[in-house]
């Protein structure tokens, strides 16, 4: 029921509100009032509100604490500022423009349909890509409105990224209750999913049906949250789009040589002027400004991603999976045709003597056997050729790996593969879409991150050049992830069926101009890589 304070504010901004909606919401911080979407009229949006204190000065690089309590009520009109980050070229699918940045950013935004507090709606929380050095929760191709105007409660947030939100440290170490450092971004994550546990009921949402999903590193993270022992009981349904390796190869611990997390941070704090490692080099890390911390993410090996920990993940994730110690539960996942047509999109063209020397240096002299596979795209362009080995070798392995050893452990896994050529456009700019200047040219396929706005069923929200069979697909992988949010199942009425996952068949579901079920296109080439990297 709409409170008149609330009902009188939107009136005065000139909103017109024509549905029963939640547009005032009590926290356990404090009041919130949202306003009606703009893209789906029954849907409210509250936008910025705090699920963690900020972690600055003597927070910084220290688990999220609970959010500030705060008296009154709060317009939760804007989306909080982006986590630090360095600021990318304008001249890429990924541009982000200038983004407001701060290090107190530990914000998310909920989208809701719920006419009551009774709607016990599916929640579906967002975490975006970006390396984990990048991106945030409040961009407009993640606006979660016509995902919300289906029956769910979305959530997207932030979480803090690169050396802020991944240093690893000795001083870090030994100053924490848990002898762990350097997951800081995963446990935001967690914090995140904690206060959907706690607030989500408020807005419509049921705590028992929480779905992760998240893209690129943010696919990698919800995989490795599924297997962390902390999300035990804040997650019911996983969605992996184009996990990175570190889903099931993640390796790095804390100790464990030159290039262990520890050591990486030591590295990263000499460069910057710190030599100590005790009480001395805490402070000396907390006066940092944040420009300096991120003026030196630019350099290879730095800290910028999940580690072993001993704590937030006990063991490397793929020894979880394979011994059945994480989360059982349903899981989605996928991966695109071209993901490193994206990517990689301005590298020169190179002779196949240089993709030789790339095939060995990444499985050996003997991985010269996989040309077989691609000889006809190398004829065309060894450059392409190396983005697909690429691709499959990266996140197409990747997904196929983690399906099969949930498969093994008799947990549903449904597989998709996304070919559908996209539009090519600045992602994160839709003032700005027209990349190239013609007009979403589909010059990249089916390139990492052009699912994204399929998903949200945002087509006309952002980018450039649709056409009605993206309209249709749309709508359909739409209803998909509703679906398998809902219930941990994706089929429904009206919709191609989406078999779940086997190792024998491997039947996925294929999201093009039509929508379809097929053995995995890329098998034979998987099973060549196979060959050359399993013992």
């Amino acid at each position: 029921m709409l409170r008149k304070s609330a009902l009188a504010l939107l009136v005065t901004l000139g909103w017109k509100v024509v549905a029963a909606q939640i547009l005032e919401v009590d926290t356990v911080a404090g009041r919130y009032q949202g306003l009606p979407s703009a893209l789906s009229s029954d849907v409210s949006i509250f936008r910025g509100i705090a699920f963690a204190a900020p972690p600055v000065g003597s927070l910084r690089w220290k688990p999220p604490e609970p959010p500030v309590v705060f008296s009154g009520s709060r317009l939760a009109e804007r989306s909080g500022p982006a986590c630090w980050q360095a600021r990318n070229t304008d001249n890429s699918v990924y541009a982000r423009g200038k983004l407001d940045r701060s290090e107190d950013c530990l914000t998310l935004n909920v989208f809701t349909a719920a006419a009551d507090d009774n709607a016990n709606q599916p929640v579906m929380v967002w975490f975006h890509g970006g390396s984990n050095t990048a991106g945030h929760g409040g961009a407009q191709i993640f606006d979660g409105s016509n995902l919300a105007a289906r029956g769910a409660v979305v959530v997207t947030a932030n979480y803090r990224l690169g050396p802020l939100g991944f240093l690893a440290h000795p001083a870090l170490t030994a100053e924490s209750e848990n002898a762990s450092s350097g997951n800081y971004g995963l446990l935001d994550q967690i914090a995140a999913l904690r206060w959907v546990q706690e607030n989500i009921e408020h807005f419509g949402g049921d705590a028992g049906r929480v779905t992760i999903f998240g893209q690129s590193a943010g696919g990698e993270d919800v995989c490795l949250l599924m297997a962390s022992p902390l999300t035990s009981d804040l997650i019911h349904r996983v969605i992996g789009q184009s996990p990175s390796s570190g889903c099931v190869r993640l390796q790095r611990g804390l100790e464990g040589g030159a290039d262990s997390a520890h050591a990486r941070g030591i590295k990263f704090l000499e460069s910057i002027g710190i030599m100590d490692s005790g009480a001395v080099a805490l402070a000396s890390m907390r006066e940092l400004s944040p420009q300096k911390i991120t003026a030196m993410t630019l350099s290879e090996g730095n800290p910028n991603g999940p580690i072993i920990d001993g704590w937030v993940l006990p063991e490397a994730p793929g020894n979880l999976f394979a011994w059945g110690e994480y989360n059982h539960l349903p899981v989605m996942a996928g991966a695109l045709a071209d993901e490193y047509f994206g990517l990689q999109e301005g590298a020169a063209e190179i002779s196949e003597a240089d993709l030789d020397s790339y095939i060995t240096r990444t499985f050996g002299s003997i991985g010269l056997s996989l040309k077989s596979g691609y000889q006809v795209l190398i004829d065309q362009s060894p450059i392409s050729a190396q983005k697909t080995i690429a691709g499959d070798n990266g996140f197409i392995r990747t997904v196929r790996d983690w399906a099969q050893l949930l498969s093994a452990n008799n947990d549903a896994a449904y597989v998709y593969y996304f070919s559908r050529p996209a539009p090519v456009f600045r992602l994160y700019v839709p003032a700005r879409p027209d990349l190239h200047g013609d007009g979403g040219a589909r010059s990249l396929g089916a390139y990492h991150s052009g699912e994204l706005a399929y998903v949200f069923d945002n087509l006309d929200v952002v980018g450039i050049g649709w056409e009605p069979q993206d309209y249709m697909l749309s709508e359909k992988i739409a209803d998909y992830w509703f679906n398998f949010a809902s219930s941990g199942n994706p089929n429904g009425p009206g919709l191609p069926n989406w078999p779940a996952y086997d190792s024998t068949s491997r039947m996925v579901q294929i999201f093009d101009a039509e929508v379809r079920s097929a053995i995995h296109p890329r098998s034979a080439n998987m099973d060549r890589i196979d060959a050359l990297v399993e013992p």
